[in-house]
């Protein structure tokens, strides 16, 4: 019975830790000498107070924690998503030109970044107004104002694509992105490809492996690829024959046009690797 009320006795002023620590360590030390079946008990609240008193004083020593938290002006709920009500029954409303490039162009990268969240939440509201138009059946004032916001935000796009570009071209020496290359076909011929992101991979991609077969050149192609560059060859002599027949007609037409006429050029030998 004795053993039970001294350990309530240490476990009770534990449950509730106060500011300063030296109170509890003492009075747990002094009681830990009498006491020994509250020994783990006791240890376990301590640990507790401890911790509790740890983030105490972890946030009691940041004062200006909070002084540099940034928020935007108060919140007006749902009504952010629609227009000024003095504007609602407006036939027109006056808008300004969208964002040109040369002006986004000077602006840093953190401008342009609250620019960006600027224009979403106006296109969010164009676009939520233009819906309640449409459901009352009434015509939409000015509605090219979506257009403007999204030409802005794709020049403000643009511009930090080329900054991308340009930091990458700085550091590697090479474009961010491959706009295209030149790879062959099933029948080994050399065209040129853009470039573009698909759901799978090439090696996975059955139609991509049929038309675009990897591996280059193969010993089948060797016997089109002379085909087709006889066909090449056949077309560029018929535009050749065609343009210097339809300059002798204009001559024989408007004889003042002789000598002043572009001269079709002999077409060259197509080059086929």
């Amino acid at each position: 019975m004795a053993a039970s009320r001294l350990s309530q006795r240490v476990i009770r002023p534990l449950m509730r830790p106060r500011v300063s620590n030296s109170i509890h360590i003492s009075s747990v030390q002094d009681n830990n000498a009498h006491l020994c079946s509250g020994e783990l008990l006791a240890s376990h609240s301590l640990t507790a107070a401890m911790s509790s008193l740890s983030i105490t004083q972890r946030t009691s020593f940041m004062p200006g924690a909070t002084r540099s938290f940034h928020t935007t002006c108060r919140s007006h709920g749902l009504m952010d998503f629609f227009d000024d009500k003095e504007l609602w029954a407006e036939s027109t409303v006056n808008t300004g030109r969208p964002y040109r490039l040369d002006e986004l162009r000077i602006k840093s990268n953190q401008d342009l970044h609250k620019l960006w969240y600027v224009l979403l939440k106006e296109r969010n509201m164009l676009l939520t107004m233009e819906a309640e138009y449409q459901k009352r059946c009434e015509l939409f004032p000015s509605p090219e104002r979506i257009t403007k916001v999204e030409e802005s935000m794709e020049n403000i796009l643009e511009v930090v694509e080329e900054r991308n570009e340009a930091v990458n071209l700085l550091e590697t020496g090479k474009p961010l992105r491959p706009r295209g290359g030149v790879v062959r076909d099933f029948l080994g011929r050399p065209m040129y490809r853009h470039f573009q992101e698909y759901a799978i991979p090439p090696y996975m991609n059955k139609v991509y492996r049929l038309l675009w077969p990897l591996g280059g050149l193969k010993r089948q192609h060797l016997k089109y690829l002379p085909l087709w560059r006889e066909k090449i060859a056949r077309r560029r002599w018929f535009e050749y024959h065609r343009q210097m027949k339809q300059n002798r007609k204009l001559i024989q037409r408007f004889p003042h046009l002789e000598g002043k006429l572009e001269e079709a050029q002999k077409p060259e030998e197509p080059r086929v690797y």
